[in-house]
């Protein structure tokens, strides 16, 4: 049984064999006005992203933005997939990442890592939800997991602890930025803040048997959500490091 090539087991424009894209022209009548490329349509379809969001996004609607015809998107980008495969690596790209033999410690490192990549999530909340359909080994993104690499690698951890703590601190970096997005994103639907929506929750369940009584319901208005954000953030990666350190002995 032959085994399948990792382009195989999933679509990556990074991994598709075939011509380079985004060197041909399209065919007379196809285009619009100014000139097109696939660096100018993959900024377009981020600028539309963040407008619109992943649900919204159609090739259709970014050709509208470009004044240009659907099918003269295709000279340059195989589908839609390829096409966000490629918006996730400018996101990417937005990452601000620690620089070598900076002096830098290990531990900061990989904060500074988790806070880079929150960072870039946050301001493009499309991409976290897309994140997991895709193999994301861009260049930007290959340039993100090699610095990490390398902090990891420079510490006192095991070759095998090493891993593991990239994997601990980008799985939580992860998981609270997702539920971030998710919590910002149900406000917006509601036409409401993120702290109006916990408070008219924190209200609709506070007549549940017992739960008055129980004391996990703030009696006091709670400090602005982003600031809780940011600090249960950091404190918790405070507490991952810590465990990593405590590990060396």
């Amino acid at each position: 049984m032959a085994t399948k090539r990792a382009s195989q087991v999933k679509k990556s424009v990074w991994l598709t064999p075939g011509p380079v894209r985004g060197r041909r022209s399209p065919r007379a009548g196809e285009g619009g006005p100014g000139s097109l490329d696939r660096e100018v349509i993959v900024a377009a379809a981020v600028r539309l992203l963040d407008a619109q969001g992943e649900a919204k996004f159609s090739m259709r609607a970014l050709a509208a933005r470009l004044d240009v015809t659907p099918m003269s998107l295709y000279w340059y980008v195989a589908d839609k997939d390829d096409l966000l495969e490629l918006a996730l690596d400018v996101v990417a790209g937005e990452m601000v990442l620690p620089g070598a033999g900076d002096g830098t410690d290990w531990q900061s490192g990989l904060r500074a890592l988790a806070v880079t990549w929150r960072a870039a999530m946050l301001a493009h909340p499309w991409a976290v939800r897309i994140y997991a359909d895709y193999l994301n080994i861009g260049p930007n993104s290959v340039r993100f997991s090699a610095r990490a690499l390398e902090i990891a690698r420079a510490s006192p951890l095991s070759g095998t602890d090493a891993m593991a703590a990239l994997s601990a601190i980008f799985q939580y970096t992860y998981g609270f930025t997702s539920t971030e997005v998710n919590w910002a994103e149900k406000a917006a639907e509601a036409g409401t803040s993120t702290e109006e929506l916990v408070e008219e929750i924190t209200e609709a369940v506070r007549d549940l048997p017992g739960l008055a009584d129980s004391g996990v319901l703030p009696d006091h208005p709670r400090e602005p959500e982003h600031l809780l954000r940011e600090r249960e953030f950091h404190r918790a990666l405070d507490w991952l490091l810590a465990g990593m350190q405590a590990d060396l002995g």
